[in-house]
């Protein structure tokens, strides 16, 4: 169990300082805490906290253990196979959909999988280093007939509408924390939330990300409201691919937030400077890697849907 090297408690949540004394805390510490929390907490809400970042692969290659209750099921023989009791059970297949069940070395989850199937359980294995696939950043753009005709960092990039195989879209949630010296605390605060699109492409599996909060329409052309309220009409205009917006409905896993740019409002307000002598320099926190980790994971469950 990690421990904060200040006051010697466990370090209760993959954040940077320790909730109970406000001191830093040392990079193995945080990384010890994420692993450890998403382990033993399980599944949140059908998906399990990102524990490591997308650019620091385990040494041993893990899978996700998926089960697929689409189409309901039965909560008794599934409370019986995962070894949850019968309300939890039902409430998994009230719920339906997929949703994540494990995410361990690829052999536990073989041989989880192998189980549940004997059990009747329907489920699927992906990859952890699929669903960990970094997107390509949607600087602006402009809704082009039935398609997109978008900047990136890497220059213009043409999405047609039959290309797109499944967009998952939902809220980021933001906090603004700080450490009060002289009260020994820890200070947080809920900020102004952001909200992502995924385009998942048939052609390409690396996903499209949008975020209407930075998002320059081309040519100055008019919006009819917010960029938010023209662009998720633009999604959902779509003709044929399924939209997936249940990510609400996660439990919010956060972390340190990367430095927004474009015209999101926290780029232009900035965090609040730090008080000498009072306050540490602040942090801005939100769960963009957990929205990623599930848009990639889903992804990746479609794509087998495509196959069979």
């Amino acid at each position: 169990m990690a421990l904060c090297p200040s006051c010697n408690r466990p370090v209760a949540m993959a954040r940077p300082r320790c909730l109970y004394c406000g001191a830093a805390l040392p990079a193995e510490a945080v990384e010890e805490a994420a692993q450890g929390s998403a382990a033993a907490a399980g599944p949140v809400g059908g998906v399990l906290a990102a524990s490591s970042p997308a650019d620091a692969a385990p040494a041993v290659a893990r899978a996700l253990l998926i089960l697929d209750l689409t189409g309901g099921g039965d909560a008794e023989a599934l409370g019986r196979a995962l070894g949850v009791p019968l309300f939890e059970a039902g409430q998994r297949v009230l719920r339906g959909g997929y949703q994540v069940h494990k995410l361990d070395a690829v052999a536990e989850v073989e041989k989880e999988r192998d189980v549940l199937a004997a059990e009747g359980v329907r489920v699927l294995v992906v990859p952890e280093a699929e669903a960990r696939r970094l997107p390509v950043l949607v600087a602006g753009g402009s809704h082009e007939g039935e398609g997109f005709r978008f900047q990136t960092e890497a220059g213009p990039l043409d999405v047609t509408a039959r290309d797109v195989a499944l967009v998952v879209k939902g809220p980021i949630t933001r906090e603004y924390q700080a450490v009060l010296r002289k009260r020994n605390k820890l200070a947080t605060a809920t900020l102004d939330g952001g909200y992502r699109i995924h385009l998942h492409r048939q052609s390409d599996p690396q996903p499209v990300e949008i975020d209407p909060l930075a998002f320059e329409f081309a040519g100055g052309a008019p919006i009819t409201g917010s960029s938010m309220i023209e662009i998720v009409g633009w999604v959902d205009r779509l003709d044929g691919p399924p939209i997936d917006d249940a990510f609400r409905r996660e439990t919010p896993a956060l972390a340190p937030a990367a430095k927004p740019t474009g015209r999101d409002v926290s780029a232009t307000l900035g965090p609040r400077p730090a008080r000498p002598g009072r306050d540490e320099t602040p942090l801005i926190l939100d769960n963009l890697d957990q929205f990623r980790f599930y848009s990639g994971w889903r992804a990746a469950v479609e794509r087998r849907k495509a196959t069979k």
